[in-house]
């Protein structure tokens, strides 16, 4: 009885001792995994940027946030921006919308409203962006208008 009670311990032991090597990789793995994904998820634009020399009815403020979505191999970069105009007496906001990489590496967000739609480019200069603004009216009687501005890392 006490040999088998012996071996049994044994054997326990072994395969704990087996569980408590194997579990720290299998840790450190998940880990090395969640570090890229992020990594692959994160883009240079990612932040808040700052127009202190913005007009009235101007780009004052942007905010761009990057994240994951999908799981395991699926796993792609999406990203927001969200847009502030200078206005009185507080900046207006925009909302959040959805943002997509041109081909020629811009992102560039579309903002529908009430009385047309506001198009926003981003060219990413290392400290700085520019941010090329299309104003686009629902009455087909008005034209375009557009803006451009120089925004600085806050």
């Amino acid at each position: 009885m006490e040999t088998r009670f012996a071996r049994a311990l044994i054997v326990l032991g072994g395969l704990v001792a087996t569980l408590a090597a194997t579990a720290p990789a299998h840790a450190q793995t998940r880990a090395q995994a969640q570090t890229q994904a992020e990594y692959v998820c994160r883009t240079p634009e990612a932040g808040v940027w700052i127009n202190d020399m913005a007009e009235v009815r101007q780009i004052r403020r942007i905010e761009i946030e990057s994240f994951c979505e999908g799981e395991g191999e699926n796993v792609r970069a999406a990203v927001r921006m969200r847009a502030f105009t200078r206005c009185s007496p507080r900046d207006c906001k925009w909302g959040w919308q959805p943002a997509y990489r041109t081909a020629g590496g811009r992102l560039i967000a579309r903002f529908p409203g009430f009385f047309g739609a506001r198009e926003i480019q981003v060219i990413f200069m290392g400290r700085r962006i520019e941010a090329l603004v299309t104003i686009d009216p629902h009455d087909p009687t008005e034209p375009d208008s557009y803006h451009a501005a120089i925004l600085a890392r806050e």
